[in-house]
């Protein structure tokens, strides 16, 4: 929504009280944006590192579970994408969103792969948001800085390796996934 430059200027002449109430009725609406300012003002970004951690945990939880069927990994999966969405959302968090997807993808495949593998002629879903979750990954790695490269390389080549050889090799070249990263 566009504001004129007079409705600008009357807010900017309301009492300070006025706007006040008028800021934490608006607040009570946006939750999201509550949980930003509760982040950079409060918090003042210190809290990172916490946050990110608590991020992991829910992950690490994930490979722990005795799987029922692929689309239910899939739905697991997915809501933990939703939280890592969440705290980028909060926290701006760039690199915190490829390290907690590359992590997801990574743990997944780890611990459940003889369980994907077994269970491939029901998991064309799963095989196709595993494939996208690796491109939307590759994506945010190439606008990061090539010396950071070092850091993700291990991960991403795993995952990479795993959906071309085992999990997912027709979508994989469909999508025309590397084999290996960097290029």
């Amino acid at each position: 929504m566009q504001f004129t430059t007079e409705f600008k200027t009357a807010i900017s002449r309301l009492p300070g009280a006025e706007k006040d109430k008028l800021l934490f009725r608006l607040l009570k609406k946006d939750p999201d944006l509550c949980n930003r300012l509760q982040f950079e003002l409060v918090e003042q970004g210190d809290t990172l590192q916490q946050r990110r951690e608590a991020v992991e945990q829910e992950i690490n939880k994930l490979a722990s579970y005795d799987l029922y069927s692929p689309g239910y990994l899939m739905m697991d999966m997915r809501s933990l994408n939703s939280l890592i969405t969440r705290h980028v959302k909060y926290t701006k968090d760039k690199e915190g969103e490829i390290q907690l997807t590359l992590l997801l993808l990574r743990l997944t495949l780890q611990t459940h792969l003889d369980f994907i593998v077994a269970h491939l002629y029901r998991a064309d879903t799963l095989q196709d948001y595993l494939v996208k979750r690796m491109q939307f990954v590759l994506h945010k790695l190439a606008k990061l800085h090539e010396d950071l490269y070092v850091e993700y390389e291990a991960d991403a080549n795993y995952v990479l390796q795993q959906l071309h050889s085992k999990v997912a090799p027709l979508q994989a070249q469909k999508a025309k996934l590397p084999r290996n990263w960097p290029l």
